[in-house]
């Protein structure tokens, strides 16, 4: 047996804790047990009192919600109480989850068993009742499928092999009642990587197949165990004290997967040199982040005449939004940036045949703020009952905008506010645009035969109409006002 961290059973746990306080089996044990039920599981085992602590034996833990069901179980848990005041943990080598739905109505449950093995798992516990600190780190985790039975038929095949490799982490829990508990963690993997094949069951066709490697990733999470009950719950109601967050930045990721049927082929093949993932969840707002670096893509099926090369030097998207109702107006604010997308050659030949277009790297960058008015809940609304809009829109600043294409660029700003109760939103205030490269850009697209000459005069006659020169060659600049009365003026020029 060797060391075993208990977020196999959803109960990973750490933080800091004062140095040899106590820590007893006995106390672990029950507190075990009352997390996993605050948090929608049961845990049961055959305990026995030892010399040095307890030992668990065919400790399963069980959760079910809406039809689906998981079980985990694993031989045997050994506590021991060290003379440093901490509890070592260890188990059996195989923790095996099985997960049990129904398919068809009628048809008997379908399960689907996972089974995860170690190498030189550690697990350490510090810390007193109401503040306890998990240390935990491994050589080596190891997920394959197991056995799959039930369901209408014969089951498919699935070969799966996951490893995940020098593991190290940390995981407090702090507060000893329900309204109090919460949890904090970090933790860091070397490398993980994995293969997965799925055959069909006999007589049918089809093969799916998907390997994926991450290189070495950090992480932290943290929030309250009641978040943790609310949303297994999921009531459709914000729980009070709602409160979940988390991080994970890694260093590279690999991506092939690849669908072959008889007349079907779909595959993908992705890349890229690092990213970041974060989220978080209040009981006022939701926030989500996602980003990364050096992103190669390619794409190939059947119906596509050419395979899509693409590659992004950078991508970045965030949103946060308000979730509650409120009496004043709340912030939201959303950021997207690509930058540097370039196109295979194989697809801009399909495109620009001739050649007429510049195929610079384009880019992509909006960072908008905002503030809004909402008037329920958004986490509870029901489409069918809604008698009016959510909320309102009151106010909208554009901080950066900037879109390069085909040697043009086009960049901005604007700042706008709108009035309540207005069942079209009309803005006040202005927009700064600024276009250049503009005519270089139509020009070759009319000399590629992808615009019209007639259109291409009709476009370059507008924007010259409703925009003023700028400073430098081939630049045009305007300035949009939004008046209060409604009115729209570009430059002066009335647009309405």
């Amino acid at each position: 047996m060797t060391r075993f961290s208990f977020s196999l059973s959803t109960l990973a746990l750490l933080a800091a804790t004062p140095a040899f306080a106590e820590t007893l089996a006995a106390d672990l044990w029950a507190e075990w047990q009352a997390q996993a039920e605050l948090t929608g599981q049961s845990v049961s085992a055959t305990v026995t009192e030892t010399e040095t602590g307890l030992t668990l034996s065919n400790f399963t833990t069980t959760a079910e919600e809406d039809g689906f069901s998981t079980r985990g179980a694993i031989d045997e848990i050994e506590m021991t109480e060290n003379s440093d005041g901490t509890v070592s943990v260890t188990y059996s080598e195989l923790y095996s989850t099985t997960f049990t739905f129904e398919v068809d109505a009628g048809d008997p449950p379908a399960n689907i068993e996972l089974q995860l093995r170690h190498e030189g798992l550690d697990l350490q516990v510090s810390g007193e009742p109401g503040n306890r600190t998990y240390t935990y780190a491994a050589d080596r985790l190891t997920l394959t499928d197991g056995a799959i039975w039930g369901g209408g038929g014969e089951p498919p095949t699935i070969d799966l092999d996951m490893v995940i490799s020098d593991m190290a982490s940390t995981y407090s829990v702090t507060g000893d009642t329900p309204e109090t508990m919460r949890f904090d963690s970090t933790g860091r993997i070397g490398r993980m990587q994995m293969a997965l094949e799925v055959l069909p069951p006999p007589g049918e066709t089809g093969r799916l197949k998907m390997g994926m490697v991450m290189g070495a990733a950090q992480g932290t999470s943290a929030g309250t165990f009641l978040s943790l009950a609310a949303l297994s719950e999921a009531d459709g109601a914000l729980p009070d004290g709602l409160d979940l967050n988390g991080t994970t930045s890694y260093d590279s990721f690999a991506l092939e997967f690849e669908f072959v049927d008889v007349d079907e082929q779909f595959a993908i093949t992705y890349t890229n040199a690092g990213g970041r993932l974060g989220f978080g969840m209040s009981e006022t707002e939701i926030s989500y982040e996602i980003a990364g670096q050096g992103m190669q893509t390619r794409i190939s099926a059947m119906d596509l005449p050419v395979p899509i090369d693409l590659s992004v030097a950078s991508s970045e998207a965030t949103i946060a939004v308000p979730l509650s109702a409120g009496d004043a107006p709340q912030d939201v604010m959303a950021r997207i940036a690509y930058e540097d997308i370039a196109l295979g050659d194989s697809l801009w030949a399909m495109i620009d045949p001739t050649n007429a277009i510049p195929r610079d790297p384009a880019s992509l960058i909006l960072d908008a703020t905002g503030q809004v008015q909402l008037f329920v809940d958004l986490i509870s609304i029901d489409p069918e009952t809604m008698t009016g809009p959510p909320g309102e829109l009151r106010g909208l600043s554009v901080n950066e905008l900037r879109l390069d294409v085909g040697g043009a660029e086009l960049s901005g700003t604007a700042d706008v506010s709108f009035a309540p109760g207005q069942l079209i939103p009309m803005p006040a205030g202005a927009a700064d645009l600024q276009l250049s490269g503009g005519n270089a850009l139509l020009d070759a697209l009319i000399a590629g035969g992808m615009v019209p000459a007639e259109q291409g005069a009709f476009v370059r006659g507008m924007a010259n109409a409703f925009a003023r020169p700028g400073a430098a060659p081939d630049t045009l600049e305007t300035s949009i006002e939004f008046g209060e009365d409604g009115s729209i003026t570009a430059n002066g020029i009335p647009l309405q």
